[in-house]
């Protein structure tokens, strides 16, 4: 049976202390992110610090999530070394435009791991590369849609009704419930704005 994911906290790999206090939250799922929250010169610190932090803080009943940094990038290799090493719950694979970047990430896991994989749709190359994603591997449990990457990759300029993503966002959760995975929204910037979230 797969988890409940209402929501993802995402936080910044290299921030000890926001790992600390994320950890504290009760969220359903904690996102440790070698990604776009780290600079590319801190990338080696976050693999370390989120190395270090996974193992020696209690999440509660939270998923522990790692974000690699996407696969082809270059720094792939050595994010799944530092997540394998921390032992979390499953990793979010960014920026997946093919089965075979999935596939490449659940070839390389342990004999016998229960480690789950999500996958974020966030180019036009993703979207209409869906139903090969969706069935690429056993391990995969959701798509999650990335709708500011999304829009950069069509050009689009997001807006507050997001009609723009409203095609992109729509397939997601279609193949979501064609392949029986979760379909996760996007990421909600506006933090203070709770009439909107």
């Amino acid at each position: 049976m797969t988890r409940p994911r209402r929501a993802l906290l995402y936080v910044p790999g290299d921030a000890r202390r926001k790992i600390e206090k994320a950890a504290s939250l009760n969220a359903d799922s904690v996102c440790l992110d070698l990604e776009d929250g780290v600079a590319l010169n801190r990338k080696a610190e976050a693999r370390a610090t989120v190395a270090a932090a996974l193992p020696a803080l209690s999440f509660g009943r939270a998923e522990r999530l790692v974000r690699l940094n996407p696969i082809g990038s270059g720094l792939e290799a050595d994010d799944l070394a530092a997540a394998l090493a921390a032992a979390p719950d499953a990793l979010v694979i960014p920026k997946v435009e093919s089965a075979e970047q999935l596939q490449w990430v659940s070839s390389r896991l342990p004999t016998g791991s229960p480690l789950r994989l999500l996958a974020m749709i966030e180019t036009a190359r993703g979207l209409v590369n869906l139903n090969a994603i969706a069935a690429a591997d056993p391990r995969l449990d959701a798509l999650i849609f990335g709708a500011e990457d999304y829009a950069a990759s069509v050009g689009a300029t997001r807006t507050p009704e997001g009609r723009e993503v409203l095609y992109a966002r729509s397939a997601v959760v279609a193949y979501a419930a064609v392949f029986g995975l979760q379909a996760i929204d996007m990421v909600f910037v506006d933090f203070r704005d709770g009439e909107g979230l």
